[in-house]
């Protein structure tokens, strides 16, 4: 029925500028023809992370938290988002550019993108707020940001030239973990020499989450083959049902100068007008495009591991996994934590494999309180004037 209606809208404007009510509300029905309840789905996704984003504001001060426009978008509306993604599309429908069967294909591409890249992302900061929450209960707090606003949009932020963490937190003790969510990205770059620099950060393979043990405000090391600081943990989310049993497509790495990327830039431009104005590209310059290989979804991780060298490669599936794919995983060295749904209590091993170190165990079993103390008595002059500073006037014995 969709078909037919697609067919209706079909070259009924060239120019797309009068568009009737009735034509729009097919592409409603389109995105809940594609979609069936994935958007129940999506809402349900979004008040499990809200609700745990929530917990951390009791438990470690947390004020608010930003997102990319792009996400926003989706949680405040996740059917009309999905529209929006129709734009484009159905204006060239609407022209006669494109037929209803193109329209289809392009339409239902564009809309499972959308939705599957939104809903990874949702799982990452749950998985994320579920880490927080359980460090916040073993006495760690917030050292980064300052105001306590988390920002899950990395837009614009490695424009100074570094790539810094979403957030930072640490306790009494001094112990902290630096958090980082798909992290290495590019950053700014002026000419062809800068770009040669910082090109590897356009074709590293990137994780879904970098923890680092200490306080790392920049992660970026461009002297180094792999161009980032060495990270003491990665951890990669899966959220689909059957995600081990797809292929991921990897480009080998091509190195590009500033004059080709300019290059490629101009004639993505030129192509772009071309095709929107109907008139066919005069003779561009090609370029040879870097190699593909295929490999197994869940050989990711292996292969993360790898290049990343790590202390840890964590994985967690929201389902359960193939014994036999998680038998692999586990031999090669990846703390595998399936069927986590959204219970935070299945980050517990996680959690505990982060503070479960040498440098660390020697602070196991302290008593917090009871430094405090010998601390504030050892430092009298020091206490009276926080507690002035604090709360209250206090004569305290000397």
């Amino acid at each position: 029925m969709i078909e037919e209606e697609l067919k209706k809208v079909q070259g009924i404007d060239s120019y797309g500028a009068n568009i009737p009510d009735w034509a729009e509300e097919i592409k409603v029905k389109f995105v809940e023809d594609v979609v069936g309840n994935k958007i129940d789905v999506a809402n349900e996704w979004i008040k499990n992370m809200y609700y745990e984003l929530e917990v951390l504001k009791e438990k470690l001060g947390v004020k608010g938290w930003i997102f990319s426009r792009e996400m926003k978008s989706f949680l405040d509306d996740p059917k009309r988002h999905l529209v929006k993604k129709l734009f484009l599309y159905f204006h060239d429908l609407v022209r006669g550019r494109i037929t209803a069967e193109e329209f289809k294909i392009k339409g239902r591409q564009a809309i499972n993108s959308s939705l599957g890249s939104n809903l990874r992302s949702i799982y990452q900061i749950w998985g994320l707020a579920s880490i927080l929450s359980m460090l916040a209960d073993k006495g760690f707090n917030i050292s980064y940001p300052e105001h306590k606003f988390l920002n899950f949009d990395r837009g614009g932020k490695q424009k100074s030239g570094i790539i810094p963490p979403n957030v930072v937190v640490e306790d009494v003790l001094g112990r902290s973990f630096s958090f980082f969510l798909e992290a290495p990205r590019p950053i700014s770059w002026e000419d062809g020499g800068d770009l040669e620099k910082v090109w590897k950060l356009y074709s590293t393979l990137r994780p879904d989450m970098l923890i680092y043990r200490g306080f790392y405000m920049n992660i970026v090391d461009l002297d180094n083959e792999i161009p980032i600081k060495r990270p003491n943990i990665i951890v990669e989310f899966k959220e689909l049902d059957d995600w081990w049993k797809r292929w991921r497509y990897l480009k080998e790495y091509k190195p590009l100068t500033g004059n080709e990327w300019r290059a490629r830039w101009i004639k993505g431009l030129y192509d772009g007008l071309a095709d929107i104005l109907g008139v066919k590209p005069q003779s561009q310059p090609q370029f040879q495009e870097a190699n593909e290989k295929r490999i197994k979804e869940y050989k990711i991780i292996e292969l993360y591991k790898k290049i990343y060298s790590p202390d840890l490669a964590v994985l967690i599936s929201r389902v359960g996994i193939d014994d036999n794919v998680k038998t692999e995983l586990i031999s090669d060295g990846v703390l595998v934590l399936d069927q986590v749904d959204f219970d935070e209590n299945k980050m517990v091993k996680l959690v505990d494999a982060m503070l479960d170190k040498d440098d660390f165990n020697s602070l196991q079993g302290l008593d917090v309180k009871e430094l405090a103390y010998k601390f504030a008595m050892e430092n009298k002059d020091l206490f009276r004037e926080w507690l002035k500073k604090h709360f209250i006037k206090l004569d305290l014995p000397t």
